[in-house]
């Protein structure tokens, strides 16, 4: 009978270890560049076997389906073809539709003939054949042709350079044919001029209705702006696979979609048996004078996340309000600073210090800046966590007790980026100590020390250049929230949401969240960069909520944190 439960035992713990591999193993969506993309290709012909013509022809097939189930009464389809492999699959969409009683027109980008061998060639050939004839673009043969539907097949993720020359003239033509007539356009991959790489627009390019794309989603197809010009993509499988990244030089792809399956882990399974001290003690500091709403938010996203206790550390004038509206939350405030110099200041800036150790002594996780103000008392609260949270000391016995978690947003990143000191506190703090940023692009620029701009079009790179700095995680707030953690190839994209977040207050939500997300797995390995991924996918799941309710103009914040509590407990049957 011993030996029956030992078994038992030692079985229950295989599955709990091995079921959440295997469930994240089917639901992880990968989202490719144009070069992994095409490496996954190449891969899937040279080390799977399957041909690249059969890939051809299964994406020729699906663009052709999607075509006659969505414009069945636009009879008259032109193919612009470029010289490549895009090209190609065009050519064969055509031919397809051809085959089943459309008129179809194909214009070449050029009338030069492609090499030997290549797709283009195999698929001109294929054309000639079946009788069906091509010819270089013109804009009256287009306009004698009169289509209803233009596919764009002139380079996809292939595009390594701004779309110039005739290609940009066909864009422009294209644009002014279809403003004029209603007529649709159907990108094949990718809208020709979107980077895949990160959705820029390289010159101009097409604007599609309608994108079909192959095996996996490209970045450009979810990445601000290139997004736009897509209209709706449509995912259809050819025949790629996962098993090819085994064979890929840098392994899996580099980028993949948070979803709710992979949050379930983290957010699922409270333990029965425990107590409010068992889900993590969080203390946040946050609101400063005439700003409570944001300390209020952050708190109560944190206890509505499943926060055992949050205790909030504010200025004394919001005292009242916050107790009449959060009752649930403890509360220790402290009073303005008097002036630099004045004989009260070192004194009062120690007790405000001294009070604020005490509760990081407390806590399990700290949430710092929401409108704490880029003042002295703000300065003071960060350096104070800095210093003391997660502090080194070799005396294990005389060491303070050090939080396992910090969350830094809003103010307390702009006085980081404002303050050398505050920097080498943050890049020098026990490694130990997990730690998660949350800028939005004007907080993460600053923490970069460049514009705004540059800090959009470099994005990536700067991301992993801040978060090896700070040997931390970046959640970076955007149109589309990106992750990236210290030592981690895999980049996380959040592609939930809407326009409808950026309201005052949403950021706070996040925090709020974030800080109860990482209070829950108690500083283990990784942990700041599942709960970064978990707490953005919740704020963005209820973001969207909120637009199915009452649309995107209408949300407020407050909105947000209680759709939250919804898609947690949506998640958690997940």
């Amino acid at each position: 009978m011993e030996r029956l439960f030992r078994q038992l035992a030692e079985e229950a713990i295989f599955w709990q270890i091995t079921l959440p591999r295997i469930r994240k193993a089917t639901i992880m969506k990968y989202i490719l560049t144009g070069n992994e993309m095409a490496e996954a290709d190449r891969l899937t012909s040279e080390k799977i076997g399957i041909p690249s013509i059969v890939l051809m022809e299964r994406a020729a097939l699906s663009v052709a389906d999607e075509i006659a189930q969505r414009y069945p009464a636009r009879r008259r389809v032109t193919i612009l073809a470029g010289p490549g492999n895009n090209g190609a699959d065009g050519l064969a969409a055509g031919r397809i539709l051809s085959d089943r009683g459309y008129e179809v027109q194909f214009l070449l980008l050029t009338g030069k003939e492609p090499p030997e061998g290549s797709s283009a060639k195999i698929q001109q050939t294929i054309l000639r054949s079946c009788g069906l004839n091509m010819s270089e673009f013109a804009k009256e043969k287009l306009e004698a042709f009169s289509p209803g539907v233009i596919v764009d097949a002139l380079f996809g993720t292939g595009l390594q350079r701004p779309l110039a020359g005739r290609a940009a003239q066909m864009a422009a033509l294209t644009a002014q044919y279809c403003a004029r007539t209603g007529c649709k356009v159907v990108g094949l991959d990718i809208p020709s001029g979107i980077s895949s790489e990160d959705g820029s627009i390289m010159g101009c390019a097409f604007e599609c209705d309608l994108t079909v794309t192959f095996a996996y989603y490209k970045r450009g197809h979810l990445m601000y702006p290139g997004c736009r010009f897509c209209g709706e993509t449509v995912l259809r499988e050819i025949g790629i696979h996962d098993r090819c990244f085994a064979f890929a030089r840098e392994g899996r792809p580099e980028m993949f979609m948070y979803e709710p399956g992979d949050a379930a882990e983290l957010v699922g399974g409270r333990d029965p048996g425990g107590n409010k001290g068992t889900f993590g003690k969080i203390l946040i500091a946050a609101g400063s004078f005439s700003m409570c709403g944001a300390a209020l938010l952050c708190a109560k996203a944190c206890m509505r996340s499943g926060a055992g206790m949050v205790k909030i550390f504010t200025r004394e004038e919001n005292r009242t309000i916050i107790q009449q509206a959060l009752p649930e939350a403890m509360l220790t405030t402290y009073e303005a600073l008097p002036g630099v110099g004045t004989e009260d200041y070192t004194a009062a800036r120690k007790a405000l210090a001294d009070s604020l150790i005490r509760d990081l002594e407390w806590a399990d996780v700290v949430a710092a800046g929401p409108a704490i103000g880029l003042g002295r008392e703000g300065e003071c609260i960060v350096r104070t966590i800095l210093e003391h949270a997660g502090e080194k000391n070799a005396d294990a016995k005389d060491r303070r007790r050090a939080v396992s978690g910090i969350i830094l947003d809003a103010d307390a990143l702009r006085l980081i980026a404002s303050d050398s000191g505050l920097d080498l506190l943050l890049r020098e703090r026990n490694p130990e100590t997990a730690c998660i940023l949350t800028p939005h692009l004007a907080e993460f620029a600053d923490l970069v020390h460049v514009s705004v701009s540059v800090a959009g079009e470099r994005r990536i790179p700067l991301m992993r250049e801040l978060a090896s700095r700070y040997h931390c995680t970046v959640l970076g707030k955007d149109a589309r929230t990106l992750i990236v953690t210290d030592g981690v190839r895999p980049i996380c994209m959040i592609a939930n949401g809407n326009s409808g977040m950026a309201t005052a207050g949403s950021g706070d939500v996040l925090c709020g969240i974030t800080g109860a997300m990482l209070a829950g797995q108690r500083n283990t390995e990784g942990s700041a960069c599942r709960a970064a991924q978990t707490a953005a996918l919740i704020h963005a799941m209820a973001g969207s909520r909120c637009k199915e309710k009452m649309g995107e103009r209408a949300m407020l914040a407050g909105d947000i944190l209680t759709a939250a509590g919804e898609v947690l407990k949506d998640i958690e049957n997940t």
